[in-house]
């Protein structure tokens, strides 16, 4: 599927009178990370340096993690201050104000399909959870500040919130302790988490799936325009390319999530989100690539 002409002459246009505001700037790109960890955020540091290597006409930059692993909260709190200038992050009308999204739903939608992470010996209890109302009667947790936490809550779930910890030590032990029933977690990152922590009593529910609008975006610190044109044009191009469903492809984990989203033996169970005010037709946008691509270019700014 081709891009048209017409779009294509515009985005150049703007990325040229972009890249002068951009190269004024800094050579170098800094962004926010949850770990320390090698193994994590690999895909994210593939999609921004493809996406940064796309869009050559700006000059080129280095990429830098930021030296200090922080929670979500605290990486917004950096961005705000200049500290940095990217993190990813499922996305709220809180942070949309505050930052500048990119509006590409990294994970293909995927942030908001949940399932849940439990004690052996809760795998019969699910079994028989026939309905919705018998799932919002057992307990879960969610980070304390993740946007998660306030949609399990607007709809019911009985839902605690537990600070932050590396790889989410405190919330699996709840759950090992059976002082929690279950952990949801989001469907491409649970695999990852069971092998980590294989030494502890938890394993995969077999029977439900939870769905809702849950988008994980780039966000651009909010006084940095030319780095979000930048962005959004190297996503277009490598949507174009293919290049982006390339890397994707690239992570057993997606392939795991595939599956686990398709699968026809989970009771799917739908929930609102309030922290988002709209759906993407787009989320999965290997199957969507026009609509991703008008969608990116309908938010590229002129800059004066």
């Amino acid at each position: 599927m081709k891009i048209s002409i017409y779009i294509f002459i515009q985005l150049f246009v703007l990325a040229m009178n972009s890249s002068v505001s951009f190269a004024n700037g800094s050579d170098e790109i800094t962004f926010t990370r949850a770990f320390a960890d090698d193994s994590y955020g690999h895909y994210h540091v593939a999609v921004l340096q493809a996406a940064l290597n796309a869009t050559p006409e700006y000059g080129t930059t280095n990429l830098k993690p930021d030296p200090n692993p922080m929670s979500q909260s605290r990486q917004l709190l950096t961005l705000l201050k200049g500290d940095a200038d990217i993190m990813w992050s499922v996305t709220n009308s809180e942070r949309e104000k505050k930052l500048i999204p990119i509006r590409l739903p990294l994970l293909k939608g995927y942030a908001g399909y949940r399932v849940f992470v439990i004690h052996p010996d809760n795998q019969y209890t699910f079994y028989h959870t026939p309905d919705v109302k018998a799932l919002k009667q057992l307990t879960y947790v969610q980070g304390a500040d993740w946007p998660d936490l306030e949609v399990l809550e607007f709809n019911g779930y009985n839902v605690t919130g537990e600070d932050w910890s590396p790889w989410f030590q405190s919330m699996y032990s709840l759950v090992e302790r059976k002082l929690v029933d279950a952990f949801p977690r989001n469907i491409i990152e649970v695999r990852r988490d069971l092998a980590r922590h294989k030494d502890k009593q938890i394993v995969l529910e077999k029977h439900h799936m939870l769905e809702y609008p849950n988008y994980e975006y780039f966000f651009v610190q909010p006084n940095d325009k030319a780095l979000a044109n930048r962005l959004r044009l190297g996503l277009i191009r490598i949507l174009e390319s293919g290049e982006l469903e390339s890397i994707f492809q690239q992570f057993d984990s997606h392939a795991q999530a595939e599956a686990l989203a398709d699968s026809p033996h989970r009771r799917v169970h739908f929930l609102d989100n309030p922290s988002i005010p709209y759906t993407l037709n787009y989320a999965r946008w290997n199957k969507n690539k026009l609509l991703a691509i008008n969608a990116l270019h309908s938010e590229i700014e002129q800059i004066e």
